[in-house]
């Protein structure tokens, strides 16, 4: 039996697959950030932020994205950051955003402090964007910011979803995915 965090890097690994390699296409469905470039690095302020803990030294704000040319029949994206080298290879789940509308075409800069967005729990049980916090010499992590277009009314699922909760809750309802990855590492 595949333990959650596993099956969870499978079900990623098979969205990511499914995304288009060209981000300019004409019509293709895109997630972009002004932050960083895709595979670029991360800027320290998107780290996390937390005084106990010596990895994150970062302001723990979400970055900007945008997105375009949804898939035809979105009602609603759900927004996965992780990052599968997290948690000695087990995978981490920084952010967990969904029900948000189709007619919504980016989360501004520190979004995820927004009473407006409806929050999974992220690998800490939070309902909140945790930046990432790799250990020092642990290299370079790579962050993946899924988004999932679905066929979902923005109210349909309940906050506070767990990963494994909103995988299963997604299955049947997608329409498309698109990915943008970054980079971060404590040296």
């Amino acid at each position: 039996m595949l333990r959650a965090p596993l099956s969870a890097g499978l079900f990623l690994f098979a969205c990511l697959s499914a995304v288009p390699a060209a981000h300019a296409e004409t019509g293709v469905f895109t997630l972009q950030s002004s932050a960083f470039a895709d595979n670029g690095v991360i800027d320290r302020k998107y780290a996390g932020k937390n005084p106990a803990n010596q990895n994150c030294t970062g302001e723990n704000i979400s970055p900007a994205l945008s997105w375009s040319n949804l898939p035809a029949g979105t009602k609603s994206l759900a927004l996965i950051v992780s990052d599968p080298q997290g948690q000695l290879g087990q995978g981490a789940n920084h952010w967990l955003t969904y029900g948000i509308p189709a007619t919504q075409t980016e989360l501004r800069e520190g979004a995820a402090t927004s009473d407006a967005l409806r929050m999974g729990q992220n690998t800490f049980g939070d309902p909140a964007y945790l930046g990432p916090c790799p250990p020092k010499g642990s290299g370079m992590h790579h962050y993946i910011f899924l988004l999932i277009a679905t066929d979902l009314a923005p109210d349909a699922l309940p906050s506070g979803l767990t990963r494994t909760e909103l995988d299963a809750a997604l299955k049947g309802h997608t329409k498309g995915a698109a990915a943008w990855i970054g980079r971060f590492g404590n040296f």
